[in-house]
């Protein structure tokens, strides 16, 4: 049990223990996963550094949302000049508690995992290069001798494979 919220240690922990629903989260706002990672960071560093204004017994996970929210919306206002309303971050914020309500997300991960072992090894070469390269369609599509909407297509097809299968086996295991 963490006792003294004050410490950033302590926030530190909380950070650890709810890193996958706070990235999931950045990710949902933020498609490029190499600057998923840095608002991230930049997440953590700053909930350390106002640990003391985090009150014990509130929801920890909201109040490091609401400094994602601040993060996201830094990220696209200094990359792109954009300006993210409230609005909008709100939208998307009751589709991801929707989308997540009552998932056990280490559960999910595990059955993604499974999931992603039973594609054919070229459709996990291309999820690859989208999400852990972070190349855009047009650049894979030229690696691979495809045109950008026909890769637009297969990543569309393999998100819902890889949904439909995580769902298949949510249901099977009661979740």
């Amino acid at each position: 049990m963490i006792r003294n919220m004050s410490d950033p240690a302590a926030v530190a922990q909380l950070v650890v223990k709810h890193r996958h629903e706070m990235v999931a989260f950045v990710y949902g706002l933020v498609p490029d996963p190499h600057a998923v990672a840095d608002v991230f960071q930049e997440v953590c560093l700053v909930a350390v550094r106002k640990a003391a204004e985090f009150e014990q017994g509130t929801n920890f996970v909201a109040w490091a949302r609401a400094i994602a929210r601040l993060k996201v919306r830094e990220h696209f206002r200094n990359r792109n000049g954009v300006v993210l309303e409230d609005e909008f971050l709100d939208g998307l914020e009751r589709a991801f508690d929707e989308a997540s309500a009552g998932l056990d997300l280490d559960v999910r991960k595990e059955s993604l995992r499974r999931c992603l072992d039973k594609l054919q090894r070229a459709s996990r070469e291309i999820l690859s290069l989208r999400y852990e390269e972070g190349l855009d369609p047009a650049t894979i599509g030229a690696r691979i001798g495809k045109s950008r909407m026909a890769v637009n297509s297969l990543l569309q097809r393999i998100r819902e494979t890889l949904k439909e299968c995580v769902e298949r086996r949510g249901t099977a295991a009661g979740t």
